[in-house]
Parts: structure tokens; sequence; C-alpha cells
């Protein structure tokens, strides 16, 4: 016979009304990865509609992640049964709600592997994908392709407004009344701090990028050892290599580099050679540029494409080019070549 699992059902089990039986049948329901987004999903309305527990929350999550850090030994070895892993989380943490998101612990063949998946919503990206996301707290974002936001599922917009990017991503955000700050987090040390504004945070393996399109934000980084900030103004465009270095410029149109999110693709002066890094970010190709001569010619104009092929064969007619390809790798040729 197959039991369906309710939203109810699962909420019974937050509030520690289950039976033995039906712990074992939301266990054997939890193995799927699909129904486990769906448990903490749940679990984040239950937070929201139980107070009682709201002031310990970040307390006990701290005391948990600490917990498990620190004796890997109970997350190689999780308990037998789930009935016997809620005893011990009980015991152990005081706080019937903990217990029903470290639930899914005791399934990970691999121990503390969940981690981030209890403590964070993730959003992502394929090659060829743009998504656009409202946050809890009003904020609005377009993710571009090959790219990855981690926001936090408890405490988000009360808490804390502070998220981590990896990849490329233009935020709307909502001013708060209590002028609580929005972070955004990426490589190399870079944080974006901000309380009402829109920008785009570029951050990928090469280095980083950040355009202000409206209001005023602070850029924190490292250059070495040092800890340096950055006040930037609208039209302001901050380049940071994997070192550190900066570099901060005027743009006269910023919200073009955002363009990307209509399927647009701006160029203003681009080499050939820079046009590789776009179609490697956001496609996952490689381009060969046969001719030293051929990488540093210059594209101007903008361009609507939905596919990478529509993006390759509307520049290359434009700057009278050729292309081939072969499996992943693009070879762009002109005439003479």
């Amino acid at each position: 016979m197959k039991h369906t699992i309710t939203k109810q059902l699962v909420f019974d089990l937050f509030g520690g009304k289950s039976t033995p039986m039906q712990k074992r049948l939301i266990g054997e329901w939890l193995r799927s990865t699909e129904n486990q987004e769906l448990y903490y999903q749940w679990l984040s309305e239950y937070e929201r509609e139980s107070p009682q527990y709201l002031p310990e929350l970040d307390e006990k999550l701290r005391a948990f992640t600490h917990f498990m850090e620190h004796n890997p030994s109970r997350a190689d070895s999780p308990p037998t049964s789930l009935g016997e892993h809620t005893d011990w989380l009980s015991r152990s943490l005081l706080t019937k709600w903990l217990v029903a998101a470290s639930l899914l612990l005791s399934l990970s063949i691999a121990g503390w592997v969940n981690k981030d998946l209890l403590l964070f919503k993730t959003y992502q990206t394929s090659y060829n994908e743009t998504k656009s996301l409202e946050l809890t707290d009003g904020t609005r974002v377009a993710l571009n392709a090959n790219s990855s936001l981690r926001v936090p599922r408890f405490g988000f917009g009360s808490k804390t407004r502070e998220v981590f990017l990896a990849g490329e991503a233009n935020f709307s955000v909502t001013h708060t009344l209590d002028n609580q700050k929005f972070i955004v987090k990426a490589d190399h040390g870079l944080e974006v701090v901000v309380l009402g504004t829109e920008f785009t945070v570029y951050s990928r393996q090469r280095g980083s990028k950040v355009v202000l399109n409206k209001g005023k934000v602070q850029l924190r980084y490292k250059e070495g050892d040092a800890k340096k900030e950055v006040m930037m103004k609208p039209g302001d465009l901050v380049t940071l290599d994997p070192e550190g270095h900066t570099n901060i410029r005027k743009t006269a149109a910023p919200q073009n580099h955002a363009a990307w999110a209509a399927h647009r693709f701006v160029f203003e002066g681009t080499s050939l050679n820079e046009l590789t890094y776009l179609f490697e970010d956001n496609f996952g190709l490689k381009i060969r540029i046969e001719g030293e001569d051929l990488k540093q010619l210059t594209l101007y104009g903008s361009f609507q494409a939905q596919s990478a092929e529509e993006l390759l064969k509307a520049l290359t007619e434009a700057a009278d080019l050729n292309y081939k390809q072969t499996n992943d790798t693009i070879t762009i040729t002109h005439d003479e070549y």
C-alpha cells in the first residue's frame, strides 16, 4: 500500500505528535531528493508559524552546526532508526523543530553532507539559462547562466540579509524600515553591502566585477592581507582581479551590463579575445581565434539571441567573419585565414 505524505503529517512530526509508524514512512519518503526540498520548504513554513521557536533559532543552528563539525563519528554512524535519531537529538539540542530539520541527516550515507542543504536554499542555472527570483524580503534577482545563489533558509529578512553568489546576478534590493543591510558575498573575498539599490555582480574564476545602476553600495575586499573598501556611485564599474587589485571607471549605460536577463548582449568595444570569456561562462563553449590581429578586433552593438548559435551567427555576420564548430570548440577565422 502506498502512503501519501501530506504537509499536515510532516507538521505533526515537527510538533512531536508523530507515531513511530509515521516517522518511518516520512523517513522512507525523504530518500527522494525532490521530497527533501519540499520537506525543507515545509520546515521553513512551520518555523514562520511557530514564533515560540524564533528567539532560539540562530543559537540552536550554531550549536547544531558546531556539534556536527566537531563530532564526525556521530555523523558517520547515524542512529539505526528514526525514533532513536529523534530521541538523541532531543537530548542534545532541546528543540523539536531542529530535530525535524536534522532528521534527514540520519538518511545520509556520507554523514554531514546535508549541512548546506539544511542551512541554505540554493538557486542554480545551467549553461544558456537565466532565472528570475524574488526573495522573501522582496529583493528581486536575475541570475545569469552557469551561476548559483545561496540564501539562508532561516532568519533571512529578519536576522540577516546575507547571500552568497557564484557567477553573475543583477539585484534590485528592497529597502527595509529598519535600514537592514543587504550583503552579497562572492569569490576573492568580495562583499557588496547595500541598503536599497540596483546593481550587477560578476564573480568568476578570472576575477570579479560590480556595476552600480542606482543608489549607493560599499565594496569590501582584500588586497593581499589588507582589507579595503570602496564606495560606489551610480554609473561606477569596479573590476577586481584574483589578487585584489581594483580598477574603477564610469560607464554611460550601467543597465547594459545586465541586458543578458532579457537575452540581449551589448558590446561597447569588446575584443574578440574578451568574447571567449562570455561564451565559456554562459554557454560552456571554447572559442579559438586564428590570428593575433583578429583577437584584437572589437565589437560594437546590441544583439538579441536565445542561444549560443544565434549570438555567434549574428556576431560573425556583422563583423564579416567565419566560424566552424567541432564538439564544444568554435574556431573563428577571417577570409584571409
